[in-house]
């Protein structure tokens, strides 16, 4: 895939980790989907050694991902006891899914809660997280979004009423804010227009790599810069403040800074 972290960046954070000390076997790749590590090639073979874990199985045939019980395969990945709740907000008829059983295959659990990965609540000590410089239509989805919709599942129902601020009120539950200890955004290419998903009319070099440990920092300074891309590239932008009240919610709750003349941006 054109827009997914390059390997060469992984390879050079899992460098700086064992040469300060931390062996290979206590790293772990994880995303939500254990499909897109494998499209995007991130398999034990490319980083031997390395865990590669992806939170759930997402049956592309639609034939495999119930087991014997009529359970989600991946059921025993998510822990019932740490989620984030939605009231009246379910997993049915989500538009954009044929059917609520297309939807249940993607996204494990269908009710009001949205459950964390055991691997967040059980296992990590330490989170690193890299995403990749791209838009969803007005608003960005970096580093942010990369963790608020990737470390839980049941997310679909989320977009149309919640959208940005899950990725805000994630950030703030502690399986994610005590363990988040660097953000990075891989801007080695770049996508200005029709994402999430990817198109490669739109993607483009852009030679940067972004780092903070502040999440809501950096994607204010990464919202902007896309902004002036998609500016310079003839796109109309609406610059309405509810794609970035999201992050100035973030700062209220005392997760990160989102007002730029708060944030300290370094270029180098």
């Amino acid at each position: 895939p054109l827009i997914n972290v390059r390997h060469e960046v992984v390879d050079a954070v899992i460098g700086w980790l064992t040469a300060n000390g931390l062996p290979r076997e206590r790293i772990i790749i994880w995303d939500r989907f254990d499909l897109m590590l494998a499209e995007a090639r991130y398999t034990p073979e490319r980083f031997p050694g390395v865990g590669i874990v992806g939170l759930q199985t997402m049956d592309e045939e639609g034939t495999k991902w119930r087991d014997a019980a009529g359970h989600h395969v991946s059921e025993a990945n998510f822990d019932p006891k740490a989620f984030y709740f939605a009231k009246g907000i379910e997993g049915k008829a989500v538009r954009g899914y044929k059917d609520d059983e297309f939807y249940l295959n993607q996204h494990v659990f269908a009710g009001e809660y949205s459950y964390f990965g055991r691997l967040l609540t059980e296992k990590l000590t330490k989170i690193i997280n890299i995403a990749v410089f791209k838009n969803t239509g007005n608003g960005v989805s970096m580093v942010t979004k990369n963790i608020g919709y990737g470390a839980v599942c049941n997310t679909g129902r989320l977009h149309a009423p919640l959208f940005f601020r899950v990725n805000t009120e994630v950030c703030a539950a502690p399986w994610v804010r005590d363990k988040m200890v660097l953000s990075i955004i891989d801007g080695i290419r770049g996508q200005y227009d029709d994402g999430p998903m990817m198109n490669a009319k739109f993607v483009y070099p852009w030679h940067s790599l972004y780092f903070a440990t502040d999440p809501f920092a950096l994607d204010m300074i990464g919202h902007r810069h896309m902004v002036e891309k998609r500016k310079a590239a003839g796109v109309a932008v609406n610059e309405h403040p509810r794609y970035t009240e999201y992050l100035h919610y973030g700062e209220k709750l005392g997760l990160g800074v989102a007002d730029p003349a708060r944030i300290q941006y370094v270029k180098l």
